[in-house]
């Protein structure tokens, strides 16, 4: 019996695919690429080293395509350093962090968050501006997106009251039985389609409270794919 699982790597271009071989019973070969990037194979216990080898070989372009994949999205910070490099998101796009002195402001150019302070260390500053653009961008952003699925109300003639946007320790949005729909500021970090799928779920419950049968042909009739939206969400 061969080893349960062997390292080995491939090149391909001008990179390396490092990867594991796993041999089991199984009679058909698969390789898996993980968020972390790894590359597993599992194998046929039968299978020649070198059969195994020029499959990860052939599947090259597609492994370096889903670890780009798993690259753009890339986790969001839960607590900011404020330091040059740091990874930062809007709108489910990743930015790289630039800190530079002058008057304080922030302010989004190409693939770069560009903060500005009169003391670049000045960490309690950069927090606070930081929160005021966060609050004051996703108050102009959430309450857009929300109008433009208001018309989800009228047609199914639900009740409803206000929008409340504010940051949620534990969840995307939620409603109450007075007909207002919470929304977590933290949304202007995920991609539209994600914060879309947030609303149109809360709207949803407004007519219907509970994961129910009745709940989820509403939710299907205003967003057939959900279900992609909802992995696309968990992974933020």
């Amino acid at each position: 019996m061969k080893e349960e699982e062997q390292l080995h790597q491939i090149q391909y271009g001008n990179s390396t695919i490092d990867f594991s071989i796993r041999y089991s019973l199984r009679r058909t070969l698969g390789i898996s690429v993980f968020p972390d990037k790894s590359v597993k194979v599992t194998a046929p216990a039968s299978a020649p080293f070198n059969k195994v080898f020029k499959r990860v070989e052939k599947k090259a372009k597609w492994i370096q395509k889903q670890q780009r994949k798993f690259s753009l999205l890339e986790r969001p910070i839960k607590n900011p350093q404020y330091v040059s490099g740091e990874t930062l998101f809007y709108l489910g796009r990743r930015y790289r962090l630039r800190v530079i002195k002058g008057l304080p402001a922030i302010k989004i150019s190409g693939k770069f968050f560009y903060l500005t302070l009169l003391d670049k260390q000045d960490k309690r500053k950069a927090k606070k501006l930081f929160g005021e653009w966060h609050n004051r961008t996703a108050n102009k952003k959430l309450s857009a997106r929300f109008e433009r699925h208001k018309h989800i109300i009228e047609k199914e003639k639900i009740k409803f009251n206000s929008i409340i946007i504010r940051r949620m320790e534990k969840r995307w949005g939620s409603c109450t039985e007075k007909g207002n729909v919470i929304l977590n500021t933290e949304l202007i970090k995920v991609p539209v389609d994600c914060i879309d799928y947030v609303i149109i779920h809360e709207i949803c419950h407004l007519k219907f409270l509970r994961h129910d049968k009745k709940f989820y042909q509403l939710l299907s009739k205003y967003l057939p794919d959900w279900e992609k939206k909802k992995k696309k969400l968990e992974l933020f």
